[in-house]
């Protein structure tokens, strides 16, 4: 876990009364990490990108049961310990099942910190040119090797969100800068509580 801590940074620590656990959720190339990037650098939130993780981890990632199963025990222990530092968390993941998100709910609840939930999505043509490009390495910062057969594959696991949450489709650039602005805002607040909203668009 020292090596998760040291890559998530000393940014300074959330000034607010209430710390925000932010968990995404989303198919590959529907936009998170991108986001993600975006919220971290206006809000000094500690990225936990599993992708980037696993690669810190593991050098050479298999992606076998033993590998995920460290990897995703060591991300909400290391979420938990930077909450109580003080610091706003997000987990970037895929999250696509309610037993892949019930540890970030459990902490949330554990720590008192107020759970933001952040969907993703993107039409299929799109996340296809995505992923294409991410083939073709054109964004240097992306850790993902997810290409289109991980991509269906995911997609026949997905399992709907059960927590309140906001959807954010990716593909409408003025709305999803609408939407930036708005999570920014709630991230940046002083008042504890419930952040969520079902499904909504923020």
């Amino acid at each position: 876990m020292a090596r998760i801590l040291k890559a998530a940074g000393a940014a300074p620590p959330h000034r607010g009364t209430a710390t925000t656990l932010v968990l995404t959720a989303g198919l590959p190339g529907s936009g998170k990490s991108t986001f993600v990037r975006r919220l971290a650098l206006a809000t000094g939130a500690a990225v936990l990108e599993s992708d980037a993780l696993r690669q810190l981890l593991f050098g050479e990632p298999s992606y076998s049961a033993a590998e995920n199963r460290r990897l995703f025990e060591a991300l909400p222990a290391a979420a938990r310990e930077l909450l109580e530092r003080g610091r706003n968390v997000i987990i970037d993941a895929t999250n696509l099942r309610e037993s892949d998100r019930q540890p970030a709910y459990s902490l949330a609840k554990e720590t008192g910190a107020r759970l933001l939930i952040l969907r993703f999505s993107a039409p299929d043509s799109v996340i296809r040119q995505r992923l294409a490009l991410r083939r073709d390495g054109a964004d240097p910062r992306e850790s993902s090797s997810a290409g289109l057969a991980v991509y269906r594959m995911m997609a026949e696991r997905e399992e709907p969100l059960t927590r309140d949450h906001w959807q954010i489709d990716t593909s409408d650039a003025a709305a999803t800068d609408s939407a930036f602005s708005r999570v920014v805002e709630a991230c940046r607040s002083r008042t504890a509580g419930a952040l969520g909203m079902g499904g909504t668009t923020p």
